[in-house]
C-alpha cells in the first residue's frame, strides 16, 4: 500500500510473528487511533497493522451502542466506531469511458463524505447530510490528514448512486 509518491505510510507489527500476518481474504475492522494519529486495522481481536490511508470494500460501519454511552456518560473517547471491510490496494478507475459512444458519466460513482461524532449521532452519517445514516457501502476511502489542522477523511460510495443501479 505505501508508494514512494504518497506521503501514506504502513506499519505492520510484529512482522516476524505470523499469528500478527493479516489474512486478505477475510475481514478487518478499521478504527482511528488517536494516540498515533493514524488508522489501526485488527483482525481476529489483534491490532495487526497501523497505516494513513486504507481502502476497503464491501464495508459496514459499526458503532457499538453500549461503547458510545460509556463516552457520553464518562465525556472520554475509546475504540466503539470504525469500518468493517476487505483491504483492496486500489477501486477501479471510471475515467475510461465504458460505454460504445464513449461516456462513462453516468456509471460513475459519486463519493461522499462519512462522519461520526458519538456526542451527536448514534451512527457514522453523510457529512453533507448529517441527517441521514450510513450503515454500508461497496467501497470506502479512509485518509490520515496530510497538513496540520485538517480533518480525517472517509470517503464511501453510496448504495443508492452506485451499486443498487444493478
Amino acid at each position: 500500500m505505501t508508494t514512494e509518491a504518497s506521503s501514506a505510510y504502513t506499519r505492520q507489527r510484529y512482522k516476524d510473528d505470523p499469528k500478527y500476518k493479516i489474512d486478505m481474504r477475510r475481514k478487518v475492522f478499521v478504527y482511528k487511533n488517536l494516540h498515533l494519529g493514524c488508522w489501526s486495522v485488527k483482525q481476529d481481536g489483534l491490532v495487526k497493522m497501523h497505516t494513513t490511508d486504507i481502502n476497503l470494500f464491501d464495508c459496514s460501519f459499526r458503532v457499538n451502542k453500549k461503547g458510545r454511552a460509556k463516552v457520553i456518560e464518562e465525556q472520554r473517547k475509546n475504540v466503539h466506531a470504525g469500518i468493517s471491510g476487505y483491504i483492496v490496494d486500489t477501486f477501479p478507475t471510471f475515467d475510461k469511458p465504458i460505454y460504445a459512444d464513449h461516456s462513462y458519466s453516468a456509471g460513475s460513482p459519486k463519493w461522499k463524505r462519512a462522519m461520526y461524532n458519538p456526542y451527536k449521532y448514534s451512527s457514522f452519517v453523510q457529512a453533507d447530510n448529517d441527517s441521514k445514516p450510513v450503515y454500508w457501502s461497496s467501497s470506502v476511502r479512509m485518509e490520515t490528514p496530510k497538513e496540520r489542522g485538517d480533518r480525517d477523511r472517509v470517503e464511501y460510495i453510496p448504495c443508492k448512486d452506485f451499486a443498487n443501479k444493478c
